[in-house]
């Protein structure tokens, strides 16, 4: 039986295009776009990934020039995806000749008693991986850009980088186009009809075949899983990134060893880069934001209590206290979206009733270096492959009203 919200007769015919796809990719965001590409390179499948705008477009989570690259997890799991999530990367640069990322090295900062920061040193330890810590004096001697007073401790990461956003996303579309992959931009979902062959079917009532679907819909996720029978808690939050500037520009360069950095009480979280896509802009903001009813409020709520002068003063106030090298206002202010689960871990899941259909989303803002993994873990998912790796914290099973 189909359940409630789809139906099993189509009220209108659609028109059949071609060849039915051994796997059809619902979104093409740096999720989708992974996903497509594994599974064109690696398992020699035929793909169409779909996207609904065009493909670098500014309306989801995953354009922009900048995104951090980190091992720097308290979760053991998270350390062990990175650590596939790395070479692949390093693939990906060498099969396109392109560079996605530069290693800054990482530093994310904890007061002494924050139980993040023992657990993240025991994520290290179990998996082997290079660290230090600094004491707060440390970190004032060694950056001039930050400020620390007694209490706090940093955990530096040597491996930590910087991904070209949009760059990696478009190089991952290119090489899965080499490797027989076929996009389509501009095709917007209507419906979808699962059975042993699943029906795409576009506004314009084209119907995409396929054996097996994965669907990477970022911030329509909740609305296009809940008409095949999943619901999930997903909440879309709109972000203002902003960029500041300095003074001194060597104080926050790459050049001169400035690292990735993360200000991390247990509750507020901030985060910055070294200057990178701006000329004497350092990249600052609070991994926070302003909850929105739907995607499609995302702009109306930018000029109700999200605006970005309130955010602003908010980190107005964190420069004030630990980066007093740069200005206090803004330079430039952008927007983005995280889409949430409540314990702001993904969901990466196999529909209960058509074992075809699988999905990944919520990825709650921190996804984005994770996705070549991703993309590999999603393909093997829907191949009906083992796993590479621990599934159990991606579950859609640990949200009750995920059933059916």
């Amino acid at each position: 039986r189909c359940p409630r919200g789809i139906s099993s007769n189509p009220p209108h015919a659609a028109v059949e295009m071609g060849e039915c796809y051994d796997v059809a990719v619902l979104g093409a965001g740096i999720q989708g776009s992974s996903t497509a590409w594994y599974l064109a390179k690696h398992k020699a499948q035929k793909v169409v990934l779909l996207e609904q705008f065009k493909l670098s477009h500014t309306r989801g989570s995953s354009h922009g020039p900048s995104r951090i690259i980190r091992y720097m997890y308290p979760e053991a799991f998270y350390v062990a995806m990175m650590k596939e999530a790395y070479p692949l990367w390093d693939e990906l640069a060498g099969d396109s000749g392109a560079q996605l990322m530069w290693k800054t090295g990482g530093l994310t900062a904890f007061q002494n008693d924050c139980p993040t920061l023992q657990r993240m040193k025991s994520s290290f330890d179990q998996h082997g991986l290079p660290y230090s810590l600094l004491s707060s004096d440390e970190i004032n001697r060694q950056y001039q850009g930050l400020r620390y007073p007694p209490g706090w401790t940093a955990i530096y990461d040597p491996n930590s980088g910087i991904l070209d956003a949009d760059l990696c996303r478009q190089t991952m579309q290119g090489e899965f186009v080499k490797h027989g992959g076929v996009t389509r931009p501009n095709s917007r979902v209507k419906r979808i009809e699962p059975g042993r062959e699943v029906r795409i079917i576009l506004d314009d009532g084209q119907a995409i075949r396929c054996r097996r679907l994965v669907i990477t819909a970022g911030a329509w996720s909740k609305d296009l899983l809940a008409t095949l029978g999943v619901h999930l808690p997903l909440q879309v939050t709109r972000i203002n990134v902003c960029y500041w500037r300095a003074p001194r520009p060597s104080v926050y360069s790459r050049h001169d060893n400035f690292p990735v950095y993360v200000h991390d009480t247990g509750k507020t979280h901030y985060y910055a880069m070294p200057i990178h896509e701006y000329p004497g802009l350092v990249k600052l903001s609070a991994h926070h934001g302003r909850q929105v009813s739907s995607i499609d409020d995302r702009d109306i709520s930018c000029h109700s209590e999200g605006t970005p002068s309130k955010d602003a003063a908010e980190i107005a106030t964190f420069i004030v206290k630990h980066m007093p090298c740069l200005e206090r206002q803004p330079s430039v202010v952008e927007t983005c979206v995280y889409t949430c689960t409540p314990d702001l871990h993904p969901v990466m899941d196999r529909h209960p009733i058509w074992d075809n259909v699988v999905y990944g989303c919520g990825f709650s803002g921190h996804g984005f270096k994770m996705a070549p993994i991703v993309g590999r873990m999603l393909s093997e998912l829907v191949l009906g492959e083992p796993v590479s790796q621990d599934m159990s914290p991606f579950q859609a099973q640990r949200f009750s009203q995920a059933k059916l």
